[in-house]
């Protein structure tokens, strides 16, 4: 498997819109340019490592994912527990 650009910088775009920021906000929380991360998003430019650190701590996923696309299953398993969550909330507030 290698590793590709493009699709790492699609990854990026889709975490950042998913969160609702813009370019410049997220280029400022992770202390780089508007254009260096426009670069990214569109597999101009290719991530440092520390860089792929950081955009994964911000986001909370795997490295996997940023650079390979691969999803964890602690996600699914995390998106199951908040489903039941919600749930158990629902039930507790008709009680």
């Amino acid at each position: 498997m290698r590793f590709d650009a493009m699709e790492c910088g699609k990854r990026v775009k889709a975490l950042r819109e998913e969160k609702m920021l813009t370019q410049m906000e997220l280029a400022e929380q992770i202390c780089i340019t508007t254009d260096h991360l426009r670069a990214i998003e569109r597999g101009r430019r290719a991530c440092s490592i520390d860089l792929l650190v950081d955009l994964s701590l911000f986001f909370e996923v795997t490295l996997d994912h940023l650079v390979l696309g691969r999803t964890s299953v602690n996600k699914t398993i995390r998106a199951e527990v908040l489903q039941a969550i919600e749930i158990l909330e629902s039930i507790k507030n008709s009680l």
